[in-house]
């Protein structure tokens, strides 16, 4: 019985660490700072040698969450949830600890670059540094706190 229990609590943690997950991390002016997160990411990172490869990763924008309803609310209205309900990376290679893919949000593509490492050979943890005003996205305020425009979004990805 407890040989049972074990397996399962080892079976749901070794799940739960190799799960995918997308991070946007938002620094609040004059002070403060939150984050958005989901671990509902869609499509596949594949390495092949050194090299990473992917065709497309995207979430749902709804998906990201913040913790709270009210900002949730607001940061997906921010987003143009409803004209853009994905966000998107396409296109993505990288190798050497170094990458570059074309992130879409609000219907605006640009090209990113970002920094990796391999986490292990079927984990990767990406991070990059945007603009949101690069993405057409207006300021972000609400009583008077706003977000500064510049966010770092951090992907913990499995790789096939």
């Amino acid at each position: 019985m407890i040989s049972k229990i074990l397996m399962t609590l080892v079976t749901f943690f070794c799940a739960q660490t190799f799960a995918s997950e997308v991070t946007v991390k938002m620094t609040l002016s004059p002070a403060g700072s939150f984050e958005a997160k989901t671990t509902k990411v869609h499509g596949e990172v594949v390495k092949a040698g050194e090299k990473f490869t992917a065709e497309s990763l995207w979430v749902k924008t709804e998906e990201l969450k913040t913790g709270i309803d009210l900002r949730d609310e607001h940061f997906h209205k921010h987003l143009n949830f409803d004209k853009s309900p994905k966000i998107t990376f396409s296109n993505i290679e990288a190798i050497a600890g170094k990458g570059s893919g074309t992130l879409t949000v609000n219907g605006v593509s640009n090209k990113v670059n970002f920094t990796y490492k391999s986490v292990s050979d079927k984990k990767l943890l990406a991070s990059m540094k945007v603009k949101p005003s690069a993405f057409k996205l207006k300021e972000a305020k609400y009583l008077e706190i706003g977000v500064d425009d510049e966010v770092e979004i951090v992907v913990d990805m499995d790789v096939k």
